[in-house]
């Protein structure tokens, strides 16, 4: 009777150090995980911002590209308004 209970305390103690390891992993994955997450926010964070930049860089480099042909056409147009008319 005594061998058996010692057997049985023995696969207790190994099941708990099993159950302790599993619960550890656990806790690892978690972590993992957590980090991982806030990994893909940050980038997406950064992508979000490189993204708004190359477009409104983009969006103000051709706003400044119509407005110069805007003045150039507004010039030639002066030219022509002052031009003396032809008889």
């Amino acid at each position: 009777m005594l061998s058996i209970l010692r057997e049985i305390r023995a696969e207790v103690r190994e099941h708990r150090t099993l159950l302790l390891q599993l619960v550890d992993a656990g806790r690892r994955r978690d972590r993992r995980f957590d980090d991982i997450e806030r990994r893909i926010s940050d980038t997406r964070d950064e992508i979000e911002l490189m993204l708004k930049g190359e477009l409104l860089g983009r969006l103000a480099h051709f706003e400044t590209a119509i407005d110069e042909k805007l003045d150039r056409i507004a010039d030639r147009i002066a030219v022509l308004e002052t031009a003396p008319i032809a008889p």
